[in-house]
């Protein structure tokens, strides 16, 4: 049974419980916005209904981007309650638990702002008492702020509020408790300094504005893919061995007969191919006609050389698993990137995530190695990066991928962007995912 409040809210959905506190996702009428109700649960007695409606009134004295506004905060026959800001109803305790938790730049961008958060809720003599992963609201696309004010009090001081977010910073670093091991460690990106950070604060050693201003301090750059360039001296080999790839390839395709979705291509004029194994001389391009003057000079093909690969998440938090994308050149077909993890079909919660490659050159081929099978995708061109939407990109071919390597004819575009944006998902035991292991191009 809904709680008794105030005609001014209209609950829409009940959410569930912290603790002892019933949450409801409500309309403010008044003002036509989206609000989180927290209302004291009936078992709760009258001194812990007070006790609530101090703490929340208390950190209304705040005001900061990393901590949750409270709107209003009263009792009214039936029950006690507080309205605070709506920032999509999830904590970071629900991200963590959905498996791997938020992307780490994401992470260390709010960390330092939280730490900056509790300092303005220090600064105003408000103590919080009760922060863990359930306390910090974490949503999609939204700054993380520090929330859950009113809860059952585990810590009376400032030095355990501090305590307590840097522990729980730590353990959504590294998924263990705090002390357990040092983050650093299990994140070869991440600065060791974080190590002696979290555990100052730990140890009672600095204050929150003091946490703040060294996480903020904190030096990260996500790894992205160097420059990708063919050594002549590799061709050969490499040539063989795609050669020979090539005809098990061809020798497994005379007799699947499975079904696979035809490639479509665009009408753009496609690069005449020759077969043979590669040579040790770099390939050129020579007339062959007799009409042509005799003293032509033979022209050298330009090289292609993939220059950065980049995640690309417009339509979602921005981010796609950085920290993976040199996978994708390092010759290894056993280590790949991978998109999140999704709950849901990909067409259910957004129009595609990709990869987008800067490439040098006028390549004749892409390969796709270890695209795992069933996944949607769209290849598209444009002279630079562009919105997804945008109607500069051209589309060059769509498709779903098999079990075997892609390798995709390519127009003749000199430079530029190659995006290669998924728009399904193949599902996994925990969800939808797809890996790719290696991407090369061509000439």
């Amino acid at each position: 049974m809904p709680p008794p409040i105030p005609d001014r809210y209209r609950l829409e959905l009940r959410l569930g419980r912290d603790e002892d506190i019933e949450e409801w996702f409500a309309t403010d009428l008044e003002l036509d916005r989206p609000v989180l109700i927290r209302v004291i649960g009936p078992e709760a007695t009258r001194a812990r209904g007070r006790s609530f409606l101090v703490a929340v009134q208390r950190a209304s004295r705040a005001s900061h981007t990393h901590v949750a506004a409270v709107f209003a905060a009263d009792t009214v026959p039936g029950s006690t309650y507080a309205v605070t800001e709506w920032v999509g109803g999830t904590t970071l305790s629900d991200r963590t638990g959905a498996g791997g938790g938020p992307p780490l730049a994401e992470l260390l961008a709010n960390a330092g702002g939280l730490a900056e958060g509790l300092a303005v809720l220090h600064a105003e003599g408000v103590t919080h008492g009760a922060i863990d992963a359930g306390a910090v609201l974490y949503s999609r696309g939204q700054p993380a702020k520090l929330g859950g004010f009113g809860r059952v009090p585990r810590g009376t001081s400032l030095k355990d509020d501090v305590r307590a977010l840097a522990g729980t910073l730590e353990t959504a670093l590294t998924g263990n408790p705090p002390g357990t091991i040092a983050p650093s460690e299990l994140i070869h990106s991440l600065s060791p300094s974080v190590d002696d950070i979290l555990r100052s604060a730990r140890s009672d050693e600095i204050d929150a504005r003091q946490l703040a201003d060294r996480l903020q301090a904190v030096p990260y750059s996500p790894p992205v893919a160097g420059v990708f360039r063919w050594s002549w001296r590799r061709l050969l080999p490499v040539g063989l061995l795609a050669l020979a790839a090539a005809v098990l390839v061809w020798a497994g395709s005379a007799v699947d007969t499975s079904p696979t979705p035809p490639l479509q291509v665009t009408s753009l004029p496609l690069p005449t191919v020759t077969s043979g194994p590669d040579t040790d001389s770099p390939p050129t391009l020579a007339s062959s006609s007799e009409d042509d003057p005799p003293d032509q000079p033979v022209v050298e093909d330009e090289p292609v050389v993939l220059q950065r690969v980049l995640d690309f998440d417009p339509l979602g938090d921005g981010e796609e698993h950085p920290g993976r994308l040199t996978l994708l050149t390092d010759g290894d077909p056993t280590t790949a990137w991978h998109t999140e993890g999704y709950f849901d079909p990909l067409p259910l919660l957004k129009g595609g995530v990709g990869l987008a490659f800067e490439v040098s050159g006028s390549p004749a081929f892409i390969e796709l190695t270890g695209l795992s099978e069933g996944t949607a995708f769209r290849l598209m061109w444009a002279e630079s990066l562009l919105d997804v939407e945008d109607e500069g990109w051209e589309v060059i071919a769509e498709q779903q991928a098999g079990a075997a390597t892609l390798r995709l004819p390519l127009p003749e575009l000199r430079n530029g962007v190659w995006l290669l944006w998924l728009t399904d998902l193949p599902p996994e035991e925990d969800g939808f995912r797809t890996r790719l292991a290696e991407v090369s191009f061509r000439s």
